[in-house]
């Protein structure tokens, strides 16, 4: 009698096992699996569980769903194909339109927010139709806070979290002109109350971090927020003054050591942003003739300074530069509380963003750096500490970064672009007057990529190929070849009045300009995409 048997395989598990298993697995195994028999590949094309995981994953993207929600796999997948294949057509339509005063515009989670430096008015409105006038817009005002008298009191610098329900300002308050010092003040957005998750309700810088002789309306200040991240950046105009960058973790209480002081001011600072939670990207000008750079900085322990890890040389030395960067999307029970009942809706992965560096013109030009790569090309060499490893252009630029120019020369000082996620969203004129205008689409997504080059109605382009520019400022040519596609809007905006900015998130796009009845007016119009039929096609 023959007693052996055949030995257990993967072949001899249900299928409704074999989709659980996959399941834990990362997408690159899943499909290392997948593809070794026919058996393992069936088991993938039945599961929509397993290729709704892929699909998240290849697309850089995180669910939010409202509590309760019953929202299956299979319709999870047809949501966020559909929403890949609207971006690929990109056929944006006006669907509302408002005017807000004017300032600096910000836009995340589905809201926008406008800060204007001079009156001091903060403002911010849902874009979510369905709410009331007092549900969806909020008005904030730095008069309505009451100070000693003849205490100087001015809002440096506003930032809001929508996601978090959060607003925070800066503001510095001189007690004796030769002692300047600072306070973030952290509230609610709804209710502009002191934020209940607040370690305190104000962060105080612990030592005063401007010199004695700098005047008071030297000082520039940019507040970030990452998450549980707040960053302060204090700029000064008077050279004598060291930038200065403190970090906080502002829903813990803790001894407050993450501070950084250049030790000399031999740069100016412009800008910065944080990524992936526990670093920080500078951009700053050197003096003299030396190229503008990217410090990285990181700080893991923000009981220690953090540590600045690379320096990455740009080829030029502009006359200003600022950076446009992603909004961070907190994942709490909070934001799904707002959201709809049985509502899905998907958003970048802050752990895989971009960001835009751009250069002032005419003529302006902007780089689009994939932050992945450029950290994993500063943290590829052994970093030894009290050393900065400096990254020449070569060896870091035309990998992880493509420039972006207008098609039509113009005189416009910046380019009208921003950054969310992976994609990023170009207003171009169409003529040198910039009376009219074209909206573009960029995607960087490999995977996204990979999708429209297999499928028949897709009509942009896809560049793979390194791209050359030549700017006035540069002593040679420069070669960016990070690879992405474009679609362009086949209608033109046409517009007297002057083309202000762009904004977008996965669900919006904002086309801001200026009122011709009010150059302290934004007009805004509101556009969605239209919808495709799911099935990724």
């Amino acid at each position: 009698m023959d007693f052996t048997k055949s030995a257990p395989s993967l072949h001899t598990l249900p299928v409704e096992i074999l989709s659980y298993l996959f399941s834990f697995l990362r997408t690159s195994s899943i499909l290392s699996c997948t593809s070794t028999c026919r058996y393992l590949r069936k088991v993938l094309d039945d599961s929509s569980a397993l290729q709704y995981v892929i699909e998240l994953e290849a697309q850089k993207m995180v669910e939010v769903t409202a509590p309760g929600a019953m929202t299956s796999p299979a319709e999870c997948l047809e949501i966020l194909r559909s929403q890949m294949c609207s971006w690929r057509a990109f056929k944006p339509t006006i669907v509302n339109q408002f005017v807000q005063p004017g300032g600096e515009v910000s836009m995340s989670f589905g809201h926008l927010s406008t800060w204007d430096d001079h009156p001091q008015i903060a403002q911010i409105r849902t874009l979510d139709s369905g709410l009331s006038e007092s549900q969806s817009y909020k008005r904030w005002d730095a008069d309505s806070y009451p100070m000693p008298k003849d205490t100087p009191f001015r809002v440096h610098s506003v930032c809001m979290d929508p996601s978090q329900d959060l607003f925070a300002f800066v503001a510095l308050e001189p007690n004796h002109m030769a002692e300047i010092s600072s306070r973030i003040y952290l509230e609610t957005i709804s209710t502009s109350e002191p934020h209940p998750l607040a370690a305190s309700e104000i962060l105080m810088s612990f030592k005063p971090h401007i010199s004695a002789n700098c005047q008071f309306n030297q000082t520039k200040m940019k507040l970030k927020i990452w998450g549980d991240r707040i960053v302060l950046l204090s700029i000064c105009d008077d050279y004598s003054c060291p930038a200065r960058i403190q970090i906080w973790n502002w829903q813990e209480k803790q001894d407050f050591k993450c501070v950084y002081r250049e030790k000399e001011p031999y740069d100016k600072i412009d800008d910065c942003c944080i990524v992936n939670r526990d670093h920080l990207i500078v951009s700053s000008r050197m003096t003299g003739r030396l190229p503008c750079r990217l410090s990285i900085f990181s700080f893991p322990d923000l009981g220690k300074p953090p540590v600045r890890v690379a320096e990455c040389v740009l080829p030029f030395q502009p006359e200003a530069t600022f950076l446009r960067h992603s909004p961070f999307v907190t994942i709490s029970p909070d934001i799904r509380r707002s959201m709809a009942p049985q509502d899905t809706r998907f958003y970048p992965d802050a752990k895989n963003q971009l960001i835009a560096l751009n250069i002032d013109g005419p003529p302006s030009f902007v780089f689009i750096i994939d932050t992945d790569k450029l950290l994993t090309t500063c943290q590829s060499d052994i970093h030894t500490e009290g050393q900065t490893r400096v990254f020449p252009w070569k060896e870091w630029g035309p990998n992880c970064s493509r420039c972006i120019v207008d098609p039509v020369p113009n005189t416009l000082y910046v380019l009208r672009l921003e950054v969310a996620g992976g994609r990023a969203v170009h207003a171009t004129p169409n003529d040198a007057s910039c009376t009219s205008y074209s909206l573009r689409t960029y995607d960087f997504n490999k995977y996204r990529i990979s999708r429209a080059a297999a499928s028949k109605d897709f009509r942009g382009r896809i560049v793979t190929e390194p791209s050359t520019f030549k700017h006035r400022s540069f002593d040679e040519e420069i070669v960016t070849s990070l690879p992405y596609m474009v679609v362009v809007d086949e209608e033109h905006i046409e517009t007297a009045a002057n083309m202000i900015d762009v904004t977008f998130d996965d669900e919006n796009i904002l086309i801001i300009k200026s009122s011709e009845r009010d150059e302290n007016e934004f007009v805004i119009n509101v556009a969605k995409l239209s919808s495709m039929a799911a099935g990724g096609k």
